[in-house]
């Protein structure tokens, strides 16, 4: 029984075996005929085709002196189509003189049955438009047929170029990503520095003005200083939407005529004031003009004061003593030349190269967090969208100089007699028997319209989201103006003008946001809206409007 078994085993073991030679035989057929030269031990153009369906070239040197193939994939790789016969010497003179040393290195120490080496190497390829370096790939080993009959070494040669561009423009991208989230860190950190700082502030003043026999000239300075800190922590939250609308395109250039002397005189007078409140009384603040006074362009003027003023507040911040300069000069090609001039600590040649990159905060050139870094970031984008270019010089301990140009587009010589507006007080307005429906939900904000409205006479309704609104102005038919938030719960500004204007199409309505935008404000015309005011409100402006619309009713 069991010798029974081991004949079925044997037989078994026996019809495998006689298998194996079958293939092998097959095989051995496949692989004769047409090797190099009378060599029946390799079909070349054979395993050069299966590899070139991959995109890896082959190629085989024997031991004898000038046995030498390349396959067309090779040849191709390497720029060698057009060669007539290839040496081993002109295969090892496409490597780069400094890769050729490791390539002569791997060949020499290939033993029969060794291991394949792999390499990276540069080569340099023969055409008329010079030399293109591309990274090939080696894989070098040890072939042999028959023991009799010598050895080979045969590789085989990949482009790789692309993927080495891939892995390089990853490294390169990991790299920015990396350097981007420290800057985006340091930014975060510098925001959250200038909001706390202000609104420790705000509270901790708010606080000492409820001390009863506080003196009238604390109180004062208490409330001058809530003020102006307010004013710095809207700054703040205004350089954040202000890039992120630049960056996102959404930031349109009006453009009309602009006294350029008027402007500049107007921006020496307001920061000659911001410096007492930055404790910077001793610095100088002035304005240079040219001979020719008096030049009016064709400009977005309040796109062009806010650059200039983002570059005063900047030398401000870095200006401890001495003084600072605005000024303009006609250049060349109808531009306009600009500079603000600085007695400053500097900035070193390595800085000025990034100064202008977002999130290059304040504390890049200080060492310390002193703004949300954004500032210069926004004078960029400020010039590009006027259509000029901007730049600094600038010496380490000397001052710093920061200029630009905008296009210089002349205007009718009637223009050039504006005038800068005096200031004027704010007149009293009495507005008896006409009623205002104040639509807000912060019950702040409302306090302080009721606030800035209590000398007027006039009487108040209050609602404090839309649909509350809508029914007010549905019920009460003495409604003579309504000043409408936008962002509100249940029920936003747009859609409540929308459900007003269905069965009132006079009363006027005035939308107030925080924020208007090009996109926001032809929403509310579409909705219904008569004008807008932005939050903060200027009393001035926001007086002048009530008192418009309701002598028209």
């Amino acid at each position: 029984m069991v010798l029974g078994i081991k004949k079925k085993e044997i037989a078994g073991l026996k019809q495998q075996l006689a298998d194996l030679k079958a293939e092998n035989k097959l095989l051995r057929g496949i692989m004769s005929g047409t090797g190099i030269e009378d060599s029946p031990w390799y079909n070349l153009s054979l395993l050069s085709k299966a590899l070139e369906i991959n995109g890896i070239g082959f190629w085989v040197k024997e031991n004898e002196p000038g046995v030498f193939w390349l396959s067309h994939a090779a040849k191709e790789m390497l720029g060698c189509l057009a060669e007539s016969t290839l040496t081993w010497e002109t295969f090892r003179n496409t490597i780069l003189p400094e890769d050729r040393i490791l390539f002569d290195k791997a060949i020499h120490v290939t033993t029969p049955g060794g291991k394949p080496v792999e390499l990276e190497l540069k080569i340099a390829r023969h055409e008329g438009d010079g030399r293109e370096f591309r990274i090939l790939y080696f894989a070098i080993g040890r072939f042999t047929g028959m023991p009799d009959q010598g050895s080979a070494i045969m590789g085989t040669v990949k482009d790789i170029t692309r993927q080495d561009k891939i892995k390089r423009d990853l490294i390169k991208a990991k790299e920015r990503t990396e350097e981007s989230e420290k800057l985006k860190n340091i930014l975060i950190a510098n925001i959250l520095h200038e909001v706390r700082a202000p609104m420790n502030s705000i509270i901790g003043f708010s606080e000492l003005l409820n001390i009863g026999n506080l003196p009238i000239e604390k109180r004062q300075e208490y409330v001058l200083t809530v003020k102006n800190q307010g004013i710095h922590l809207l700054k703040t939250i205004d350089d954040m939407i202000e890039l992120t609308r630049m960056e996102s395109g959404k930031i349109t250039i009006r453009k009309s005529p602009c006294n350029i002397d008027i402007l500049l005189h107007e921006l020496t007078v307001i920061f000659n004031k911001y410096k007492i409140v930055e404790n910077k009384d001793c610095l100088e603040i002035r304005a240079s003009y040219p001979e020719k006074r008096g030049m009016v362009i064709f400009t977005d003027p309040g796109r062009l004061q806010q650059l200039i003023s983002n570059l005063i507040n900047n030398a401000i911040k870095f200006t401890e003593r001495g003084w600072i300069e605005i000024g303009y000069r006609p250049v060349a090609e109808e531009r306009i030349e600009f500079y603000i001039k600085d007695t400053g600590i500097g900035i070193s040649r390595d800085l000025q190269k990034i100064i202008f990159n977002r999130f290059v905060a304040d504390e890049t050139l200080t060492g310390k967090l002193e703004g949300s870094g954004l500032g210069l970031t926004i004078s960029k984008n400020l010039v590009r969208l006027l259509g000029g270019k901007i730049w600094v010089e600038s010496e380490t301990g000397k001052g710093s100089t920061f200029f630009f140009t905008i296009p210089h587009e002349e205007v009718p010589e009637t223009f050039h007699t504006m005038a800068s507006e005096e200031e004027i007080e704010i007149p009293s307005y009495s507005w008896k028997d006409k009623v205002i429906l104040i639509v807000e939900d912060d019950e702040v904000n409302y306090k302080f319209l009721e606030a800035v409205l209590q000398d007027t006479a006039i009487q108040l309704l209050h609602a404090r989201n839309g649909l509350q609104a809508v029914e007010l102005c549905r019920t009460i038919n003495k409604i003579d103006l309504v000043l409408m938030d936008l962002k509100m719960p249940e029920m936003d500004g747009f859609e409540a003008t929308r459900k007003i204007r269905e069965f009132n199409k006079k009363v006027p309505i005035i939308a107030q946001t925080a924020f208007f935008h090009d996109e926001e404000l032809e929403k509310c015309r579409e909705a219904g809206c008569d004008d807008e005011i932005t939050k903060p409100i200027e009393i001035k402006v926001f007086f002048e409007k009530i008192d418009r619309f309701l002598k028209e009713k």
